[in-house]
C-alpha cells in the first residue's frame, strides 16, 4: 500500500470527494481519508436541490437599502455565489441528467409574504444575465388572478391578497449520497487512493511535507504528503487543530433542520420558497408525493451537536409552515420523519451562523506550508471547489503524474434502487461499503423512503453476510445498529417503525 502520496485530502463529504477526483485527474497521487462512511454527515442532509441561486436574493430581502449601502460586499457576495449557483446548475444538469429530476417552483408575491413583484423581476432578471442559459429557469409570471387560483398558491395566507407569482424550474438530487460515491468512484478511475473508515488521528510536518496517522479497524499506519487539503466540513477547525495551536477559526457551524410531511393534493409535486417575517427562507420542497418543509437555523459546533431535530425546532418549522398556510393545521403527527445536519459556513465579524463566503484559506503564511483549508463548501457548487483547490495546489506542489480528462458524467445503475443480491455485492466489493447503513443510506436508492429503508433491511442483511462474512449474530448486530440510527436521527412516526418492523426480524431491539 502507497505510504507517499503528493496530496491528502481529509473528508469523504462533496467537498472532499471533488477535491479527490480534481487533484487525481491532474495528475497529483492522491490519498483522501474519511473517517466514517463517504457522505455519512452533512453531505447526506442537504436541501437537496440543484439551487439556482434565488437563495442569494432572498438573504439580501431583509435588508434595508441603507443597510446594503453600507456593506455593498453583501451585494457583490451574492451575485457572485448566485452566478457560480447558475453556471454549476447547467454544467451538473447537462453532464448527469439521470442524477436529478425537474421540479416545478413558485414565489408568491404579495399577500402576507412582504416579497414584491419588483424584487422578484429584478432577481430573475439578474439570474438570466448571470449564466446557465444552456439549462434555463423557464420562468414565468403568475398574474394575480392566475396566483389566488393555483393549487398551491391558494393555501397562503391571505391569498386573497397576492400580487402574482414567479414560477420557475428547480433540479432536485433524488441521492446527493450516491452523487458523492459516483464522485469517488470517478476519483479511483483516475489513480485517487480513498479509504473511509479511516480516521486522521495525527497530522504534524515532517521532513518533506507533512507526516499523517491515520487508524483504520483498530490498526495505525503513517504516510506522508507534499501538502494536504482539509475538506473536513464543519470539523474543519478540528483537522486543522491536530497540527497546529494557533491556527485561525475558519468555520461557524450552522445547524438545519427539516421535515418530512403529507400535504394536500393541490401541493403534490409543486415546490415553494418564500421569507419568513424574521427575514429567513422558508421552503416546501416536493420528495415524490410528500414534501420536505423547513428550515429551522441555529448556530451549532458540529462536534458537540447530534445530528438530530429538537423539539423546539419541529415546533419552530410548523408554526412558520401554520403562518404561511393556515389551513393546513400541520401538528408533530404528521411529521413522518425529520432530519439535521450542521452546515459549514466561513466564519466572519457579527456572524453567528457564519457568512456565505465559499473559499479556500492557504495556511503557508501561519507556519502551515502546503495547507490548504475549504470553509462553506455547496453541494451544488461542488466541482467549482474541485477546480479552485487544484489551483491553490499547484502554488505548492507539481502533479507527479501525468493529467487525465476530467470525467463529470454521472450515470444510474440499473438496480441501484433495489434491493438484489447483485447490487448489495457492488456496493461492498465495487463502493467500499462496510455496513448495512453504507449499503442502505449511501450506495442503494432505497432508505429515504416513506421507512427509512428499514423494510429492506433484513433482506440486504442476509444479501451482506455472504460478501462481508457476517455471522449470525453480526448480522444482527447490523440490523440493529441501522434501526437505532433511524430511530435517533430521523425520529419517524411510530407507525413508520412498527410497519417496516414486522416480519422483517426487526421487532426486537437488540442491545448494542
Amino acid at each position: 500500500m502507497t505510504r507517499e502520496f503528493d496530496v491528502l485530502v481529509v473528508g469523504g463529504g462533496i467537498i472532499g470527494a471533488a477535491a479527490g477526483h480534481h487533484a487525481a485527474s491532474a495528475g497529483y497521487r492522491t490519498l483522501l481519508v474519511e473517517q466514517g462512511d463517504y457522505a455519512s454527515a452533512t453531505s447526506s442532509r442537504t436541501s437537496r436541490l440543484q439551487n439556482c441561486g434565488f437563495m442569494y436574493f432572498m438573504d439580501m430581502h431583509g435588508a434595508g437599502i441603507m443597510q446594503l449601502l453600507r456593506d455593498p460586499r453583501r451585494i457583490v457576495s451574492s451575485l457572485e455565489l448566485a452566478r457560480r449557483a447558475m453556471r454549476e446548475r447547467a454544467a451538473f444538469v447537462r453532464s448527469s441528467p439521470d442524477r436529478v429530476r425537474k421540479l416545478e417552483f413558485y414565489v408568491p408575491f404579495g399577500g402576507a409574504t412582504g416579497i414584491t413583484g419588483l424584487q422578484m423581476r429584478a432577481a430573475a432578471k439578474a439570474l438570466r444575465l448571470l449564466g446557465g442559459g444552456e439549462v434555463p429557469l423557464e420562468a414565468a409570471f403568475l398574474s394575480a388572478k392566475e396566483a389566488r387560483a393555483h393549487p398551491l398558491l391558494r393555501m397562503t395566507a391571505k391569498a386573497d391578497q397576492l400580487r402574482g407569482a414567479f414560477r420557475y424550474v428547480e433540479y432536485q438530487y433524488p441521492s446527493p449520497e450516491r452523487i458523492v460515491v459516483d464522485t469517488i468512484l470517478k476519483g479511483r478511475e483516475a489513480g485517487l487512493d480513498a479509504r473511509n473508515h479511516t480516521r486522521l488521528v495525527g497530522l504534524a510536518r515532517g521532513g518533506t511535507g507533512w507526516e499523517a496517522t491515520l487508524e483504520h479497524d483498530g490498526a495505525t499506519s503513517i504516510v506522508t504528503a507534499k501538502a494536504v487539503i482539509n475538506a473536513a466540513g464543519a470539523w474543519v477547525d478540528d483537522i486543522t487543530g491536530l497540527a497546529s495551536n494557533h491556527a485561525p477559526r475558519l468555520n461557524t457551524g450552522a445547524k438545519g433542520v427539516n421535515l418530512l410531511v403529507r400535504l394536500p393534493a393541490g401541493a403534490r409535486g409543486l415546490g415553494f420558497e418564500t421569507v419568513t417575517e424574521r427575514g429567513t427562507p422558508f421552503y416546501l420542497f416536493p420528495w415524490g408525493d410528500l414534501h420536505y418543509i423547513g428550515p429551522a437555523d441555529s448556530t451549532a459546533d458540529a462536534k458537540a451537536t447530534e445530528f438530530r431535530a429538537t423539539d423546539a425546532e419541529i415546533a419552530e418549522i410548523l408554526a412558520d409552515a401554520s403562518r404561511l398556510f393556515p389551513d393546513l393545521n400541520l401538528t408533530p403527527d404528521d411529521v413522518i420523519y425529520s432530519w439535521a445536519a450542521v452546515r459549514p459556513r466561513t466564519a466572519g465579524p457579527n456572524a453567528p451562523q457564519g457568512t456565505f463566503d465559499v473559499r479556500e484559506h492557504d495556511l503557508s503564511d501561519r507556519g502551515m506550508p502546503g495547507f490548504i483549508v475549504f470553509t462553506g463548501g455547496l453541494f451544488m457548487t461542488h466541482r467549482d471547489a474541485g477546480r479552485r483547490l487544484v489551483r491553490a495546489l499547484r502554488r505548492h506542489v507539481a502533479p507527479s503524474g501525468p493529467s487525465r480528462v476530467l470525467d463529470y458524467a454521472l450515470s444510474r445503475q440499473a438496480d441501484e434502487d433495489r434491493v438484489t443480491a447483485a447490487s448489495v455485492r457492488r456496493a461492498i466489493v465495487d463502493e467500499q461499503a462496510r455496513t448495512l447503513s453504507d449499503i442502505l443510506r449511501r450506495r442503494l436508492l432505497v432508505a429515504w423512503s416513506d421507512d427509512l429503508g428499514l423494510g429492506l433491511a433484513e433482506e440486504a442483511s442476509r444479501h451482506a453476510a455472504g460478501v462481508l462474512g457476517w455471522d449470525e449474530g453480526e448480522r444482527q448486530k447490523q440490523l440493529a445498529l441501522y434501526r437505532a440510527e433511524v430511530e435517533r436521527s430521523f425520529r419517524p412516526q411510530p407507525a413508520v417503525l412498527g410497519e417496516a418492523a414486522r416480519g422483517t426480524g426487526l421487532e426486537t431491539v437488540v442491545e448494542v
